[in-house]
């Protein structure tokens, strides 16, 4: 199961350790941006999602392994088949 961004739940929630603060002061000002982009994404994933890939990925006979959840997991997954 790859679960994308998900923001209304709390699959994020596993650290306490935000990535912001990993990032050297030094470059604080290159990554704002970025963090920023991060902050609103075009694709995100619902609950809804994940629950269909899990149930994909239970009900297949075949030797796949992975089973992106979310438009932005499906996207990613895509482009790394590509």
């Amino acid at each position: 199961m790859e679960p994308g961004y998900a923001p209304t739940t709390r699959f994020a929630q596993n650290t306490d350790v935000r990535i912001e603060d990993l990032i050297p002061p030094a470059y604080a000002g290159f990554a704002a941006p970025i963090f920023e982009a991060f902050a609103h994404p075009a694709m995100t994933t619902k609950e809804t999602d994940v629950a269909e890939a899990i149930w994909a990925a239970v009900h297949d006979t075949s030797n796949r392994l992975q089973f992106p959840g979310g438009a932005d997991a499906v996207a990613l997954y895509e482009a790394r088949q590509g």
